[in-house]
C-alpha cells in the first residue's frame, strides 16, 4: 500500500505538470537568451549582439563572454575559425584548437597581442569595409557589435550572413506561439511574426525576453533571423522590443507585463500546495481515529 505522503507527493507533481509548473522537457530547456548565455553580459550595452552572434555561430560558447576583455588575435582567429567551420563548435568548444585551426590555414599570421578593427574588417570582410579607427584595438564587446552591424555587407561576392546561412526575417507583433515536437523528434516552438510561420529549435537564441517562447504571446519583434538548413527555414534569433517602449500601447506598465506570468504561476503553486497540505492534514487526523 502507498504511503500517504507519496501518494500526495504524486498528486501535487501530476497537477504541476498538467498546469505546466513541470515542463522540463520543453524547448526553453535548451534555449538561450541574454540572461542564459553568458553571466557576465547583463549590462553590456552589446549583449544582444553578443547573444546573436552565438546563435549565428560566430561566436564560441563558453562559460564566461568578458565583455570588456581587449579582443585579442587569439579570440579573433577562434571567431573565424568557428564561422568558417575549421574546427568542432557546440557548447563550451576548445578556443585553443579553433584559434589553432585558423593560423594553421592562414586565416591570421599570429595568435599573439590584440586586434585591431583593420584585423576584422580583413578576416571577416576582405576589407571590403571602410573604418574609422583601424589602427584600434576594441573590446570584445565592441568587436561583437562591429560585425554584427556588418553581417549583411557584400564581402567577397557574399554577405557574411549568406555564408552563415541565415537570413533577416520580418519584425513585427508575435501573433501566435504554439509549443509541439518538430519532425525530427525534437521540442519546438512554431512562432508565427508578420505572417511568416516556422518554427524554432530547442538550440535558438532570444532576446529581451524569456526562454519560454510561451510569454512571447504578444511582444513586438524588432530583429529577427531565419537559418536556411536545405529545405526547412527555421528561426535563429528572435529579438523583442524592450517592454517600456510597447508598454503605453495596451495601458499597462513595464512591472505588470514582466510579472504578469510569473505571478500567475506562483499563486496557482501556492494555492496547490495549500490544497494539498489540508488534504495532507485531513487524511493525518483521519488515520489517528482508525488507530
Amino acid at each position: 500500500m502507498k504511503r500517504p505522503g507519496h501518494f500526495l507527493l504524486a498528486i501535487l507533481l501530476a497537477v504541476m505538470a498538467a498546469s505546466g509548473l513541470l515542463e522540463t522537457g520543453r524547448a526553453e530547456a535548451h534555449i538561450k537568451n541574454g540572461a542564459s548565455q553568458f553571466p557576465d553580459i547583463e549590462y553590456s550595452d552589446a549583449r544582444f549582439d553578443v547573444v546573436l552572434l552565438v546563435g549565428a555561430g560566430v561566436i564560441p560558447q563558453t562559460p564566461v563572454f568578458e565583455p570588456d576583455a581587449p579582443f585579442s588575435r587569439a579570440n579573433l582567429a577562434a571567431w573565424a575559425a568557428l564561422t568558417r567551420g575549421l574546427a568542432a563548435g557546440g557548447e563550451t568548444p576548445d578556443t585553443q584548437s579553433l584559434a589553432a585551426a585558423a593560423r594553421k590555414q592562414g586565416v591570421v599570421d599570429s595568435l599573439a597581442g590584440n586586434a585591431t578593427y583593420a584585423d576584422i574588417n580583413k578576416v571577416f570582410f576582405h576589407d571590403q569595409l571602410t573604418v574609422k579607427q583601424p589602427g584600434t584595438v576594441p573590446t570584445k564587446a565592441e568587436a561583437a557589435s562591429f560585425i554584427a552591424a556588418h553581417l549583411d555587407t557584400s564581402a567577397g561576392g557574399k554577405s557574411l550572413l549568406d555564408k552563415l546561412g541565415l537570413q533577416p526575417g520580418p519584425t513585427g507583433k508575435v501573433t501566435k506561439v504554439e509549443s509541439g515536437m518538430a519532425p525530427d523528434g525534437d521540442s519546438a516552438y512554431t512562432v508565427t511574426i508578420a505572417g511568416q510561420t516556422h518554427m524554432l529549435y530547442e538550440h535558438g537564441r532570444v532576446a529581451n525576453g524569456p526562454t519560454d517562447l510561451i510569454q512571447w504571446q504578444g511582444r513586438e519583434i524588432r530583429r529577427s533571423f531565419l537559418h536556411h538548413d536545405g529545405d526547412r527555414v527555421v528561426w535563429a534569433y528572435l529579438e523583442a522590443k524592450p517592454v517600456q517602449a510597447v508598454a503605453a500601447d495596451d495601458g499597462s506598465t513595464p512591472q505588470q507585463q514582466q510579472t504578469a506570468p510569473v505571478k500567475t504561476n506562483r499563486n496557482l503553486l501556492y494555492g496547490l500546495s495549500a490544497a494539498v497540505l489540508v488534504l495532507g492534514v485531513l487524511l493525518f487526523f483521519r488515520r489517528k481515529r482508525v488507530a
